[in-house]
């Protein structure tokens, strides 16, 4: 029997026959027009079997993520994963075959160095998923772990049996004979590897990202106070002149800088400044003809937040803000014993708590209001009463934010413009007086939209010191007789504790239904 033949014999044995790898051998190098044609046709069979195990764990994560999904929406996220997959691990093994020609030493007939090269390259492939994975602003659902995991580990399998295929393919052209580590099992070692990749994967990006945070210490001094704020998006000192006895004390103010009208009233909420609190303008992606917006997307998805865009197979989607890593103010106070309301304020969904808390979210309002402002405005005034009547708690708030779709986000005459804006105004007027009828303290806080000139403003029944709107969430911590954090710009410096801590509940955002995002755009929120 010749050597070839005899070569054929172990490769046949080994179930190597059925990817053409046995050709390889009797090629020539680098002058070879049939060697470049091998070589493309063996990167390309790797390179699709990668491509497909590679995007099984992306789409099966991003399915659960933004379930539920039809059919073509589903098939568009894995052939778009696999389009990516399918170029980057050709280049990967067209790179491994000719530094294996430029350095012929490498393919050593040794198994350990030609294993830690199939576990390295393997490792390179499987590393995006992991980057991917972690880049999501939240942990995620045990099923998803489980079958993330699950999947990743037998990507990582499949792409070291066809990085060592590849291997065998160039290491028989430098050696003539099958190599030490194709004669020999691999189970144990992958195993270990595998054993390696999925402690990488739970230890520490998810084990300790749903570790309980012990609560800090808080001394509070307690008090009778009962307070309302209500937050006016789009009203400024000079708007507020036209109403000069809304309130007997007011003062204009600096408003907080961020990129993004949501960042200044979550900073104001939280009391910290907007990389802490984390809320912030976010973008979804729709394919072409597709029906849901994919709402949550990992931080790090090039393909799906740049590549897809640019080739036109689906199209990037702002979205209203739903993660927070930090509490709002009356968070803190329904944990510690203050029972608070809270209606309409963006990154919130509505709940009940056990704490004191009750919650009332902006998607049924705005679902409810049919793209009209001032019944945004309505209907959380109205909500806010029948709560404050029902609950009686000692801390409420609601965001209003008519005055700002009226007068920066939907595009109408001044007349109309003026006419409208004044009956936001009247309807944040006779919001005060109902509730200071009730025997509440009010604060009411403006700041300018997107765009629009002018100063935030303050006013209230009674003296706030507030030189910018930092300051307004150290003063309502200040008049429940809770203690300022030193995470918080605003306030005074002395007497703080070092800080509150993140969220105690980390659960994953809320999906917005597509009422909810239609009737966001027509109130100009969505371009």
């Amino acid at each position: 029997m010749s050597d070839v033949d005899a070569l054929r014999s172990q490769l046949r044995e080994r179930g190597y026959l059925t990817h053409g790898i046995e050709r390889w051998f009797a090629l020539d190098p680098w002058s070879s027009r049939t060697f470049w044609m091998e070589l493309a046709i063996v990167a390309s069979k790797a390179a699709v079997v990668i491509a497909v195990f590679g995007a099984l764990p992306f789409a099966a994560v991003m399915v659960f993520r933004n379930y539920p999904l039809h059919a073509f929406e589903t098939l568009g996220l894995f052939l778009t994963y696999a389009a990516a997959w399918l170029i980057g691990s050709y280049a990967l093994v067209v790179l491994i075959a000719l530094i294996l020609k430029l350095r012929p030493a490498l393919p050593i007939d040794g198994p350990r160095a030609l294993l830690a090269i199939s576990f390295v390259a393997a490792a390179i492939l499987v590393a995006p998923f992991m980057i991917w994975w972690y880049a999501f602003d939240t942990a995620p659902a045990l099923t998803e772990l489980i079958v993330g995991v699950v999947l990743a580990v037998i990507f990582f399998l499949v792409a070291t049996i066809v990085v060592s295929a590849a291997l065998l393919s160039f290491s028989i052209y430098e050696l003539q004979r099958v190599p030490a580590i194709h004669q020999k099992r691999r189970g144990m070692p992958m195993a270990v590897a595998a054993a390696a990749l999925i402690a990488l994967l739970f230890v520490p990006a998810y084990a300790n990202r749903e570790r309980m945070t012990l609560e800090p210490m808080v001394v509070t001094e307690p008090t009778t106070a009962r307070v309302a704020l209500i937050a006016v998006d789009g009203l400024t000192s000079e708007i507020l002149q036209s109403r000069p006895r809304l309130l007997p004390h007011s003062a204009a103010i600096s408003t907080i800088p961020a990129a993004s009208t949501t960042e200044r009233w979550a900073s104001l909420g939280t009391g910290v400044r907007t990389e802490e609190h984390g809320v912030r303008a976010i973008e979804g992606v729709r394919f072409r003809g597709g029906r849901h917006v994919l709402q949550r997307i990992s931080g790090a998805d090039a393909v799906l937040m740049h590549a897809a865009p640019l080739l036109g197979i689906a199209r990037r989607e702002p979205l209203p803000p739903t993660v927070r890593r930090r509490d709002y103010i009356w968070e803190l106070f329904a944990e510690r014993g203050v029972s608070s309301l809270a209606v309409n304020w963006w990154a919130t969904a509505s709940s009940t708590e056990d704490a004191g808390l009750d919650v009332i979210g902006p998607e049924t309002i705005f679902a409810d209001a049919k793209g009209d402002p001032l019944r945004v405005d309505a209907l959380a005034t109205g909500r806010f009463l029948e709560e404050l009547d029902r609950q009686k708690p000692r801390f409420a708030t609601v965001y209003l934010p008519a005055l700002d779709v009226i007068l920066n986000r939907m595009h109408r005459d001044r007349s109309t413009q003026l006419a409208t804006s004044l009956r936001a105004l009247d309807g944040l007027a006779n919001a005060v007086a109902l509730v200071r009828a009730r025997g509440y303290e009010v604060v009411v806080v403006g700041m300018p939209g997107e765009a629009q000139r002018g100063s935030a403003v303050v006013a209230s029944s009674i003296p706030i010191r507030a030189g910018n709107a930092w300051d307004v969430a150290p003063a309502l911590l200040t008049i429940l007789g809770f203690p300022v954090s030193a995470e918080m710009p605003g306030g005074n410096t002395q007497h703080r504790i070092a800080s509150y801590g993140p969220r105690s509940t980390s659960g994953p955002a809320q999906q917005l239904n597509e009422e909810y995002y239609e009737n966001l755009k027509s109130l100009g929120y969505i371009q």
